[in-house]
């Protein structure tokens, strides 16, 4: 396992060694290895949801390129019009 050196400020390192007090962690690396865990899976997260958007954008773009959309005037007569569809 590699070794590090972090510095950390004093209310992390306050944290840090209140996390391993209250017997949660065993002492301060796995409490790091904890938080990076947390990080690495909010990127991966983020990285789902960009694809998805990615793909969304994909699919209104090939709707745009068969003609296939609907020109709005009123905005909100047509968010209204779709509430009550979406209440049918």
């Amino acid at each position: 396992m590699a070794t590090r050196n972090v510095n950390l400020t004093k209310q992390l390192d306050q944290f840090v060694e209140q996390k391993v007090a209250t017997g949660e962690f065993q002492n301060a690396s796995e409490v790091v290895r904890a938080g990076l865990r947390l990080l690495s899976e909010r990127d991966e997260d983020r990285a789902a949801k960009i694809e998805a958007l990615k793909s969304a954008i994909q699919v209104g773009l090939d709707d745009l390129d068969r003609g296939d959309f609907e020109v709005v005037d009123d905005i909100e007569a047509w968010a209204n019009e779709l509430g009550r569809r979406a209440g049918d």
